[in-house]
């Protein structure tokens, strides 16, 4: 009899694995795609053709609407918390590497590539563990317009891909009619392929050395993001215990917005920045944000029309003074007349 209660247990805990995967995948999926659309755009121009890296630091919060929660069918799992095996929301580190050159007509090109992996043991829930990896390259253009006394807007067109997976492991306990107690571990695995085409406009205006810049953006995402929930029993010999296996896939909305704002310091040779990204359009807006510092180095690897080398040419050196002096004529002893060098010997020059 014990035998039988657990199957259709495990039965319906699949069911609300089910659910609770579909849930998963798609608010991850509106998380990751307003992720994947980051920038961070500080607006420097990059002029001639130099060579600006930016390296850059941040972290992006993507929240979990458990208002949308499924309705579970298994008491062990609303005793286990419900929603709460979840968190509110997930936390994303972001190292970041741009590197961007200047154009000739106040505009600039970018590579974009970006790496961010949690620390060991890094806890999600109080019963859950997860170990995230994700990656994701970009490239871009930009135009640069008006400036001076005038403030300068800066038209951008990004592109970004992201892809990563998170590898979920948890216990989950379960008793059965009160009267038996069971253990199993709990073990998930998100996987994600999202693309991010984006469109921005920023304003900035600079007052010395600072400069502090808004705008806005746009971002039409592609993809989509799979997740998978194993329940195994800890003990796999008991009969009493089943596997329960849940699955569910989604994609992103299609269009997102975003607040951009923030602040760069720059100096001749480096300058420094903050910005923050806000979501405005789209699923749990205001509640989805990024925020990251960085420092940019600009160096010269070549000005003018040809874009890898041309360096500049040095100014013409003038030559020695002692170059410009002729040599002095070779002083002889003559006894007599003086006869020229080149004087055919039959010749007599008479005084």
């Amino acid at each position: 009899m014990l035998a039988a209660v657990p199957a259709r247990a495990n039965s319906s805990i699949s069911y609300d694995f089910n659910n609770m995967t579909q849930w998963l995948s798609h608010e991850l999926a509106q998380g990751l795609a307003f992720n994947a659309g980051s920038n961070f755009d500080p607006p420097k121009e990059v002029k001639g053709y130099y060579l600006q890296p930016d390296l850059s630091f941040g972290a992006g919060v993507m929240p979990l609407d458990k208002r949308d929660f499924p309705k579970l069918t298994v008491q062990a799992l609303q005793d286990a918390g419900g929603s709460g095996i979840f968190p509110n929301s997930v936390l994303f580190p972001n190292l970041a590497l741009h590197l961007r050159m200047g154009l000739p007509w106040r505009g600039d090109a970018y590579f974009r590539f970006a790496d961010a992996t949690t620390p060991p043991g890094y806890k999600i829930s109080p019963t859950m563990t997860a170990k995230v990896q994700t990656n994701s390259f970009g490239a871009g253009i930009r135009q640069h317009l008006f400036g001076g006394d005038y403030p300068t807007l800066t038209l951008g067109a990004h592109y970004n891909h992201v892809q990563g997976r998170t590898h979920l492991k948890g216990k989950f306990d379960q008793n059965i009619q009160n009267t038996l107690s069971l253990s199993s571990d709990l073990n998930g695995d998100i996987v994600w392929s999202i693309n991010s085409f984006g469109l921005t406009a920023v304003v900035s205006q600079t007052f010395g050395n600072w400069t502090p810049f808004a705008g806005l953006g746009y971002n039409y995402a592609t993809g989509s993001v799979r997740a998978r929930l194993d329940l195994e029993p800890s003990n796999p010999d008991s009969i009493t215990q089943a596997p329960a296996i849940g699955e569910g896939s989604d994609h992103p909305e299609q269009s997102q917005g975003r607040e951009i704002f923030g602040l760069s310091y720059d100096r001749p040779t480096w300058s420094a920045f903050a910005n923050g990204e806000l979501k405005a359009l789209g699923q749990l807006q205001y509640r989805s944000y990024i925020v990251q510092v960085g420092a940019a180095l600009p160096f010269d690897i070549g000005r003018g029309p040809a874009i890898i080398y041309k360096r500049r040419t040095p100014a013409p050196v003038e030559p020695k003074a002692l170059d410009r002096r002729e040599p002095k004529p070779k002083v002889r002893r003559h006894l007599g007349p003086r006869e020229p060098e080149q004087a055919p010997p039959d010749m007599i020059f008479l005084q």
